[in-house]
């Protein structure tokens, strides 16, 4: 294996992109009334579309919970 290939441990997440609150709670209900509209006709994409949605909803409820905690570090 040549190690010019191997990316483990090189690669950062892009910790520059600040997620907006209001932007990930718009992208939610995106996800979901989109996954809504073709349950019908795309069970599959349906399907992909409200696991997006529930990963987005954790994302801003750990974001609401470390906002009060940083809140109630403040007193």
């Amino acid at each position: 294996m040549n190690p010019h290939f191997c990316k483990v441990g090189k690669s950062r997440p892009y910790l520059n992109k600040i997620f907006n609150l209001k932007d990930l709670e718009d992208r939610y209900s995106r996800f979901i009334e989109e996954a809504y509209n073709v349950e019908q006709t795309d069970i599959s994409l349906s399907d992909i579309l409200f696991h997006e949605a529930n990963k987005l909803k954790q994302r801003i409820l750990n974001l609401k919970r470390s906002k009060l905690k940083d809140f109630d570090a403040m007193f």
